[in-house]
């Protein structure tokens, strides 16, 4: 179990320095309306929340099932959520900021992860929140940080779907027709 704390404690400092430390500053949130500005605070503070609340579990409980096949799960999950999340960035280019915020020459970019969904960043979320209570064993973890991560960036994708669509108009709605939001082939 020792190893999975380890990784577990690895893979969160690797979250953090990803997103905190590699991205654009995050003043551009202060560029959004209201209601997105509370939605991806909450994106960013409700999965914080809930790390700590799975490492505390860990730590007082021990190890909630045995190690192996779910652990290493949990460490693939982990890492492909880095990796795209990564990627998506990369892809974006300029164009990437915390919320929509609108650039001079924004367009729709359709490629690398944006080919397959509009939100490949926010499945990297997804992904990385996910894994990381199965690193640990942690059935409490999945409660308090996969599904309200889960249900915030639901919600974030239609709040930016739609702002995207009013400010890249028709060519968006096509893109919309043509990808998924976060889960190809599902959702």
């Amino acid at each position: 179990m020792q190893l999975f704390i380890l990784l577990f404690i690895a893979l969160c400092v690797a979250f953090a320095l990803e997103e905190f430390v590699l991205i654009k500053p995050v003043s551009t949130i202060a560029q959004s309306d209201p209601v997105s500005r509370w939605i991806e605070l909450l994106a960013i503070w409700v999965p914080a929340i809930g790390m700590s609340i799975t490492g505390a579990t860990v730590r007082a409980f021990g190890e909630l099932w045995m190690q192996g096949l779910v652990n290493a799960i949990g460490v693939i999950l982990c890492l492909a959520g880095l990796a795209l999340r990564y990627w998506s960035r990369r892809v974006l280019g300029r164009f990437f900021t915390i919320g929509v915020v609108r650039q001079e020459g924004h367009r729709v970019v359709r490629e690398g992860p944006y080919r397959h969904v509009r939100h490949p960043g926010y499945l990297a979320f997804v992904l990385f929140y996910a894994g990381l209570p199965l690193v640990v064993g942690s059935w409490l973890g999945l409660l308090v940080l996969a599904v309200p991560a889960l249900s915030i960036f639901a919600v974030l994708v239609t709040v930016e779907d739609r702002k995207l669509e009013q400010e890249l108009g028709a060519d968006y709605t096509q893109y919309k027709a043509e990808s998924a939001r976060m889960i190809p082939g599902i959702w």
